[in-house]
């Protein structure tokens, strides 16, 4: 997962949790064995454990005009 993340800086991304919640934001970095989002304002900060982690997509605003 640490590589996955480290492949994906500065990217948005949605990090899924064990525990079902679902974090939106611009990976920035890996502190330890904790995750730095920048939150979608752009100014709060949201960490997440490594180990919480269950996966990682990236984030995209699609407004379903390409059908």
């Amino acid at each position: 997962m640490r590589l996955l993340f480290e492949q994906r800086k500065g990217q948005r991304l949605y990090v899924f949790t064990t525990f079902g919640a679902v974090y939106a934001g611009v990976f920035e970095q890996l502190l330890e064995d904790v995750v730095q989002l920048r939150g979608p304002d752009g100014q709060s900060l949201v960490f997440v454990n490594l180990s919480d982690v269950s996966g990682i997509r990236a984030y995209d605003e699609d407004d379903g005009s390409a059908l």
